[in-house]
C-alpha cells in the first residue's frame, strides 16, 4: 500500500490556515466580550432580543459580532469536514482530526448557548474558553500536516515534550477559570500573591495556581523550543524564536494587568496572546524537522525512472 501523501492543493492549504485565522479572530473577539462585560448583551439565543438583526447597543453589537464570526467558523469548518470525507487530497488522510475538531465546534456552539441562557456561570465560561483554546491545537496540528505531507510527530526529547504537554493543558484550564470567575486581580503581588484582604480565599488559590501552571509552562515550552533552534537546520526553526517572544510578552501583558487593575485592552491581549502560544507551540510541535523528518513527495513509480541507468540491449 502506497502511504505516501499526495501533492496538497493549494486552495486546501489556503482555506485551512484561513480557517485557523478566522478561529484566532473569533478567540480575540469574545475576549473582547469579555472584557467589556458584553456577553449578555444578547440575553436569548440564536437570536438577539427576539431579533435578527440586534438593537443598536454597544453590548448588544459586540455579542452579536461575536456570533457571525461563531458563522463564519463553522461553515469554514464543515467545507473541511466535507473535503476530508468525499474528496481525495491530503484532508481525506487526516479525517480522525477533522472530525475531532468539528465535534468540538458543535460542543463548543452547544456550549455558548447554554452559557448565555444560564447567565454567565463561571464553570461555563471556562469550560468554553478551555475548548476554544483545544480547538485552536486541532486544527493548527491538521494544516499542519495538510501543509507538510508529514502524518507523524518527530522525536522530541520525552520528558520535554510531556512536561509541555502536561503544562500547557493545566495552564488553559486555569487560565479560563480565572477569566470565568474574575479572578484576575485577586492576588496583586508579582512574586506573591498580596490580595490586600479583599479577595475571598478560593479567587486566590485560583489565581496563583494559574500563575504557577504559567511558570512550568513557560520553562517546559522555553527548552523545547530551544531544542528546535539547535537541532533543526531548516526556515522552520523560526517558530522557536516566535514561541520565546509570545511566551515573553504573554509574561510582561499578564504581570501587568495585574499591576493596572485589569485594564480592558490588556486583559483581551492576554487572552489572544494565549491562543497565538497555542497555535504557534502546537505548529513548533508538529512540524517535520529538517534533519530526516521532512520527506520528500515521491514521485509515482515508472517503468523507467530518471534516476536509474536504462538496462543494457542484449543485442
Amino acid at each position: 500500500m502506497n502511504n505516501v501523501l499526495k501533492r496538497p492543493d493549494t486552495k486546501v492549504k489556503w482555506i485551512m490556515w484561513s480557517v485557523v485565522s478566522l478561529a484566532l479572530i473569533h478567540i480575540l473577539w469574545g475576549a473582547v466580550v469579555r472584557a467589556t462585560g458584553s456577553g449578555l448583551g444578547c440575553p436569548d439565543w440564536p437570536l438577539c432580543s427576539g431579533q435578527v438583526i440586534p438593537p443598536f447597543e454597544t453590548a448588544a453589537v459586540i455579542e452579536f459580532v461575536h456570533r457571525f464570526l461563531a458563522l463564519f467558523l463553522t461553515v469554514g469548518v464543515i467545507w473541511v469536514l466535507v473535503k476530508a470525507w468525499f474528496g481525495q487530497g491530503r484532508l481525506s488522510q487526516i479525517r480522525p482530526i477533522v472530525l475531532a475538531f468539528a465535534s468540538l465546534l458543535v460542543v463548543q456552539i452547544v456550549l455558548g448557548a447554554v452559557t448565555v441562557l444560564t447567565e454567565l456561570p463561571a464553570l461555563l465560561v471556562g469550560s468554553h474558553l478551555t475548548i476554544s483554546m483545544l480547538f485552536i491545537a486541532l486544527m493548527v496540528m491538521g494544516a499542519v500536516q495538510v501543509q507538510t505531507g508529514s502524518l507523524s510527530v518527530h522525536a522530541f526529547p520525552k520528558w520535554r515534550g510531556i512536561a509541555a504537554l502536561l503544562a500547557g493543558l493545566l495552564v488553559v484550564v486555569s487560565g479560563a477559570f480565572v477569566v470565568g470567575m474574575s479572578a484576575g486581580i485577586a492576588c496583586h503581588g508579582i512574586f506573591s500573591c498580596d490580595s490586600g484582604g479583599g479577595s475571598p480565599r478560593l479567587l486566590q488559590e485560583v489565581h496563583m495556581g494559574h500563575r504557577y501552571a504559567a511558570y512550568v509552562f513557560t520553562i517546559a515550552l522555553t527548552l523545547l523550543a530551544g531544542w528546535r533552534l539547535r537541532v533543526d537546520k531548516s526556515n522552520a526553526k523560526f517558530l522557536g524564536i516566535l514561541v520565546i517572544a509570545l511566551l515573553a510578552l504573554q509574561i510582561t501583558l499578564g504581570f501587568t494587568q495585574v499591576l493596572l487593575g485589569l485594564p480592558e485592552a490588556l486583559r483581551v491581549g492576554h487572552v489572544f496572546t494565549a491562543a497565538l502560544i497555542m497555535a504557534a507551540a502546537t505548529a513548533l510541535f508538529f512540524w517535520p524537522l529538517a534533519r530526516g523528518a521532512e520527506q520528500p513527495i515521491a514521485a509515482v513509480a515508472t517503468e523507467a525512472s530518471p534516476t536509474q541507468s536504462p538496462a543494457p540491449d542484449p543485442a
